[in-house]
């Protein structure tokens, strides 16, 4: 139906039946199931048969596209609906955990709205610690669409293999298909990139390749430039005047 046609990204450094699943960081489908029909691998997170870990963030199913989440596990999520944690004012960034600073969130909040302005894409960036997660609440505050991205940063309260995870809107797929979110994961999102960078930058550095590959027109991987932990590379990125 039209209602499942549309679908959010999330890209995690981030709800009830009524709205659908978004999967805690953990929960990810295996490369070439659901993935490849287009479709949520969340269900509806209550009666699918898709099986989540138990701290999953459940958001609106009818909104959500392919999941990009780390590994399988199974259990229940449990809804979330938590508006208190919003902020007051619209941003595009809401950093629950303080993985950015100050300025960095500023920085990326200014960043996508420009590239929203010019492109018609929406990404968002969403940092938590499951459960201190707004949940449910998040799709009226960001209004998500078949074009919204939402990335979600979550370290999970043990740690996570991968902290990057993400929710594909229809709209997106044709610019950026099921490889390249993999792909961005596998860059910026592991415990050795954290470990050795910080996650803000594994923030930073997967906000500004998405930037750049949304501005290209498309892309299947990390472009080299924004490959490998070298500062220089990355800035030659910046200065290509693409973001």
């Amino acid at each position: 139906g039209t209602m499942a046609t549309r679908a959010m990204l999330f890209v995690t450094a981030c709800s009830g039946p009524a709205v659908a699943a978004l999967l805690h960081p953990f929960s990810m489908a295996k490369p070439g199931a659901a993935q490849k029909s287009g479709t949520s691998i969340v269900g509806d997170g209550f009666s699918g048969e898709t099986s989540f870990d138990r701290r999953a963030v459940l958001l609106a199913a009818p909104l959500l596209g392919t999941t990009f989440l780390p590994t399988a596990v199974s259990a229940r999520p449990e809804g979330v609906n938590k508006p208190e944690l919003l902020p007051k004012e619209q941003t595009n960034v809401i950093d629950l955990e303080r993985f950015l600073t100050t300025g960095e969130a500023r920085q990326i909040d200014k960043q996508l709205s420009a590239l929203e302005k010019e492109t018609g894409f929406k990404v968002r960036v969403l940092c938590q610690r499951y459960p201190n997660t707004p949940g449910l609440a998040i799709k009226d505050f960001w209004g998500v669409d078949e074009k919204s991205i939402v990335m979600i940063v979550d370290k999970g309260s043990k740690g996570a293999a991968n902290i990057l995870n993400f929710n594909v809107g229809e709209g997106v797929k044709l610019n950026l298909p099921n490889s390249f979110w993999t792909r961005l994961q596998s860059n910026f999102g592991t415990t050795f990139f954290v470990r050795e960078n910080g996650e803000d930058l594994a923030i930073v550095r997967a906000v500004d390749t998405i930037d750049y590959c949304l501005r290209a027109g498309f892309c299947v991987d990390v472009p080299p430039q924004f490959k490998g932990n070298a500062k220089g590379s990355f800035d030659s990125a910046r200065s290509s005047g693409l973001f």
